[in-house]
């Protein structure tokens, strides 16, 4: 049997990198992906939107050499996956890998898939560890943030952009009340009100830099905001978890 390979008669062993959006999970969750050469599965499901690469930072998330997979390949029209939904598919396929892999990784923050996800704990036959990563200080986060933000609002730099994203959504009036709930599409969208904006001609419209700042930063503080909501969920539901600052490549072996 090759090094990374399991039987189905092994229990998983599984190890979640939890944490708020942009504190670097993807980061953590690829870098012990190249030192076990375990495939990642991400716990979110706005990244399961593929017309939304940028809005839900899925754009840049592939690493050559590193084996990740998403919950499904949907589109917005497809409608929201729910909780449940996105539960049931994260455990279909780590069970999946978990045929041909010793370890199996799980990044994520989506507060309602991993809520479900621990109220299912004592029915899944995994061994599970934790690792929380948190916000830095606010200024950092924010900072950290606010450029991820910027970056998001430039096409070509992450994919289509954040603005040309929402505009295609918005053009369908079934899809608005949907994309109004998106983090990053509502601060957008709150700006558009202020500042007169047609949300669905958004991304042909010249918008003065100051407009454009002030977008990023809104979207950077909603964000921020979250993520400290984000944090403070992980801590309660996972508090009993195992958790550290790093994931010991021995683990699985001494599970086994």
């Amino acid at each position: 049997m090759a090094e990374n390979e399991t039987s189905s008669t092994v229990r998983p062993f599984v190890h979640l990198i939890a944490g708020p959006t942009g504190v670097g999970k993807s980061a953590a969750a690829t870098e012990l992906a190249r030192a076990t050469g375990a495939p990642i599965v991400v716990a979110d499901r706005l990244q399961c939107f593929t017309d939304l690469a940028t809005t839900s930072a899925r754009a840049g998330a592939e690493v050559p050499g590193v084996r990740r997979h998403w919950l499904g390949d949907r589109t917005f029209a497809d409608g929201d996956l729910s909780a449940t939904e996105a539960t049931d598919a994260l455990v279909a396929l780590v069970e999946q890998l978990a045929d041909r892999h010793r370890l199996v990784i799980v990044e994520g923050g989506s507060i309602s898939l991993l809520r479900e996800l621990c109220a299912r704990r004592p029915r899944l036959a995994w061994r599970l560890t934790v690792r929380l990563l948190p916000p830095p200080a606010y200024d950092v986060y924010l900072a950290d943030l606010t450029r991820r933000a910027r970056e998001m609002l430039t096409p070509g730099v992450c994919g289509p952009g954040l603005l040309q994203e929402l505009a295609a959504l918005w053009r369908d009036p079934r899809q608005r009340r949907l994309a109004a709930s998106v983090n990053g599409f509502e601060a957008v969208l709150e700006c558009c009100a202020k500042y007169s904006l047609d949300a669905g001609t958004i991304d042909k419209q010249e918008i003065p830099e100051h407009i454009l700042r002030r977008i990023a930063d809104l979207i950077a503080e909603r964000h921020a905001e979250h993520g400290i909501l984000q944090h403070r969920v992980f801590t309660e539901i996972f508090e009993n978890a195992t958790t550290g600052p790093a994931f010991d490549l021995g683990m699985p072996e001494r599970a086994a």
